[in-house]
């Protein structure tokens, strides 16, 4: 699964989606951790394969190329379509419990 998606015209890492993934949660998370739920490699969405377009982007896990999430802006709409992440890590923010501060941990199940 090497092929760019339909529409995509470059790859590179991770950290180009900072920016949207900013807007959509608010704070930096090229740095949370990410686990694949397809082939349970786990490391910061920085290092992802991001793959871009006018439309948004598409983070691929390192490890098998599968589709990690997918963050579109269509019609001043945003989009966030989880695909094989299974988990997302991240801090708590300075602060917060490190226990049971809001938006320290993530996790989505499949």
């Amino acid at each position: 699964m090497n092929a760019t998606h339909p529409g995509h015209h470059h790859r590179v890492d991770g950290n180009a989606a900072g920016g949207l993934l900013l807007e959509i949660f608010g704070r930096d998370m090229t740095a949370a951790r990410a686990t694949c739920r397809h082939c349970a490699h786990e490391a910061a969405l920085a290092d992802a394969v991001a793959e871009l377009d006018d439309a948004g982007v598409i983070l691929l896990c390192r490890g098998c190329h599968h589709t990690l999430l997918t963050c579109l802006t269509l019609d001043g709409a945003q989009t966030l379509a989880i695909g094989t992440l299974s988990r997302l890590r991240w801090p708590a923010l300075d602060g917060q419990s490190s226990t049971g501060g809001a938006g320290s941990e993530s996790a989505a199940s499949g």
